[in-house]
């Protein structure tokens, strides 16, 4: 009678510590904590001298991986060693096959078989005593497996066996709950990452909605004040020249406007197109310096080419890279103060040619730096601000580099410190072949010449008519 009183008592002690242990383990939604507890709980529950938690994860060669907990003895002891692989005693227990108890694991007739070491690897903690059992979602899935050992042989015992069986029915329910747990609050995360962005485009649209609304009022101001001259009064031949040239320039700064809005709807549709050729760089350059040199010379900052007349060939659309140079260099001279200096050099290494461009004006903050190339982004975008412009040059640079297989890069110390813009670009393999107007023609401002690019210089102009 006593006996089985002692073994209802047993009885009795294994269910609460089974409860509490399933308690402890609900609570905890960190699976790294959790693990940690199962592990050391149930080490302590077998008198173990030490115990670990396995993941299930498989790598490439079906291996599991190193992901692991550990208790009883440091982690440091064991860090040196290689990871158990899937030898006949730790792949059963690892593939949910069975629970596996051995009183001595020397004896046991599976020890010993696989290279190279053929049994345990030099440094290994000393195990005689070997309990295994997988941890089982409830899905049938194996989740991992819990590995005791002793250094001497006949410790564990059937009891062990079926207590560690509980710990590890209540580990997979806890296990599968944290996964869960962590999955939700990553997708938490991300819905609130994507609200954030939702509304970042959003302010930003509004922003650049207000933006096009000042900068296409502007010139329409300036060309209704002179019309309204023309109109209502007799004006002087040096009246009427002048009320010309500001209604014409206007007008050419609102086709700037459209045709950057155009030339950035075709990026987002992908109805942008090249028309490629042999194009010397150096003709290029040229062109864009006729164009900018007078803005250049008005504000006084100096100008330097290197080479002098360069001349580098590459494959591309003569019209669009005249149109990538220009918004560098005239971007270049917009926020170089006056007195300042611009610098535009061409330099080939082997395979590619490198366009810098390089000023002494207002710099790049480092808060700004990775929204330089963005669409509809400036540094400072409110109406009030001293230069005019969309934001979209750069975002139309970067693109049109692309398409033409290169890269461009922007840097600056900060503030006030300059910037220095550099477009690669590859050359031709040779220049006989591989070069053709075969991307098909989608702009149409290319009857325009230089005029696209010369209003968009006028900017004191088109801000007081």
């Amino acid at each position: 009678m006593g006996h089985v009183e002692d073994e209802l008592r047993e009885e009795i002690r294994i269910n609460e510590t089974l409860l509490r242990i399933g308690a402890v383990l609900a609570a905890e939604l960190d699976l790294d904590r959790l693990v940690q507890r199962l592990t050391d709980e149930a080490t302590a529950l077998t008198r173990a001298q030490f115990g670990a938690f396995f993941f299930t994860v498989e790598g490439g060669s079906g291996e599991p991986l190193s992901r692991y907990t550990l208790s009883g003895v440091p982690r440091e002891l064991t860090e040196r060693l290689p990871h158990p692989r899937l030898t006949p005693l730790f792949s059963p227990t690892m593939r949910g096959e069975q629970v596996l108890r051995i009183d001595d694991v020397l004896e046991d007739p599976r020890y010993g078989k696989n290279p190279p070491y053929h049994g345990m690897p030099e440094g290994h903690l000393p195990v005689r005593s070997y309990l295994a059992v997988p941890v089982v979602s409830r899905c049938g899935k194996v989740l991992g497996a819990l590995f005791f050992g002793h250094a001497e042989p006949g410790v564990f015992t059937e009891r062990d066996e079926r207590v560690v069986g509980g710990v590890a029915s209540f580990a997979a329910v806890a296990i599968d709950n944290a996964r869960l747990y962590k999955a939700s609050e990553a997708a938490r995360r991300q819905a609130e990452e994507a609200h954030r962005q939702a509304e970042a485009a959003n302010r930003l649209k509004d922003e650049f909605l207000s933006l096009v609304s000042h900068e296409l009022r502007t010139p329409l101001t300036a060309i209704l004040g002179w019309t309204q001259v023309l109109s209502t009064r007799e004006c002087d031949a040096e009246t009427r020249a002048r009320a010309l040239a500001a209604i014409h320039r206007n007008v050419r700064a609102q086709i700037r406007i459209i045709d950057d809005l155009l030339d950035v709807s075709r990026i987002i549709t992908g109805k942008l197109g090249l028309a490629r050729r042999l194009t010397d760089l150096g003709d290029v350059l040229r062109s864009v310096l006729d164009v900018v040199r007078p803005a250049a010379e008005a504000k006084g900052i100096e100008l330097d080419v290197t080479p002098e007349r360069p001349s580098v060939r590459v494959c591309g659309d003569p019209d669009r890279l005249r149109q990538i140079l220009w918004n560098l260099v005239a971007n270049a001279i917009k926020f170089t103060p006056r007195g300042g200096r611009v610098g535009v050099e061409i330099t080939r290494e082997e395979g590619v040619v490198h366009m810098i461009v390089r000023d002494t004006g207002r710099g790049i903050s480092p808060t700004f730096m990775p929204y330089v190339f963005d669409r509809f982004r400036q540094a400072d975008s409110s109406a009030s601000r001293s230069q005019g412009g969309l934001g979209l040059g750069l975002a139309i640079v970067r693109h049109l580099v692309e398409m033409h297989g290169g890269t461009v890069k922007a840097e600056s110390a900060g503030a006030d410190h300059g910037s220095t813009f550099t477009v690669t670009l590859p050359l031709p393999a040779d220049a006989r072949s591989g070069c053709c107007d075969g991307d098909g023609k989608t702009s149409d401002y290319r009857g325009e010449g230089p005029s696209r690019y010369a209003a968009a210089m006028e900017q004191a102009p088109r801000r007081n008519g």
